[in-house]
């Protein structure tokens, strides 16, 4: 039996309709339908999962949760006119006794 990309994609759709979720796709050749992501994707490919073997499922979650954690509370964005998530939401006003109100960033 072949559980391939046609298999999985009617299992979705399936679960998407019992859940009343509409799905939208973008269209064929046109990544910057969501430029966000796209870039999002690219960043994880080139500064995480290209340069990083991962002898086990364990080893993954933790090199791409530190990413994670660098991208989202270290670094800075160009949205955020140069600055991390983080400052970005003290400078903003979004943060209250050191917890963000609402996400900012990725």
């Amino acid at each position: 039996m072949c559980y391939g990309a046609e298999f999985t994609g009617q299992i979705v759709d399936l679960w998407a309709y019992h859940h009343k979720v509409k799905m939208d796709f973008s269209r064929p050749g046109a990544p910057t339908d969501n430029a966000h992501i796209e870039s999002f994707n690219g960043s994880l490919r080139d500064e995480c999962l290209n340069i990083n073997w991962f002898a086990s499922l364990a080893e993954a979650k933790r090199l791409i949760e530190a990413w994670r954690r660098d991208y989202n509370e270290s670094r800075p964005h160009m949205a955020h006119n140069g600055q991390s998530p983080g400052e970005f939401a003290r400078n903003a006003g979004l943060c209250h006794g050191g917890k963000v109100k609402i996400a900012a960033g990725f």
